[in-house]
């Protein structure tokens, strides 16, 4: 097209490729749920609900298509500690980011390095960069 080529001279395993991209969708999908607690307590905070984002967890593992599994480790994250600042703080989801960081970038800048847009993973991975220079 008139926007230049696509990048498609990379040598990659693909096997390590499918590793890691499993890797860096959760890595993700971990950022994106403490982006949107994170949001949520704002709000609570500015309008006064007092919302309580582990009982929020178990709510929504009742009527949404969102794994529960998930959910229950959220719930219990808040469990653990009520005023935590961000899920990304709490132990067991911090080990697990942080074990999957290196997939994760390697995803990134593949996919920047061929031309393939991915919004959603790297921007996370921004907002993980940000949260944690500034912790």
């Amino acid at each position: 097209g008139g926007l230049g080529e696509i990048l498609t001279d990379q040598s990659v395993d693909k096997k390590q490729l499918i590793d890691d991209v499993r890797k860096a969708l959760y890595a993700a999908k971990i950022c994106s749920y403490a982006q949107g607690m994170n949001l949520i307590r704002a709000k609570s905070a500015e309008k006064g609900w007092d919302l309580v984002l582990g009982e929020l967890a178990r709510i929504w593992k009742g009527g949404c298509i969102i794994r529960a599994i998930f959910l229950d480790r959220i719930k219990q994250a808040y469990d653990r500690n009520p005023n935590l600042a961000n899920l990304l703080v709490d132990p067991e989801f911090a080990k697990e980011i942080i074990d999957r960081q290196s997939a994760w970038r390697r995803v990134v800048c593949l996919a920047v390095n061929s031309g393939i847009s991915i919004p959603g993973m790297s921007a996370s991975l921004a907002y993980f960069d940000t949260y944690r220079r500034e912790s």
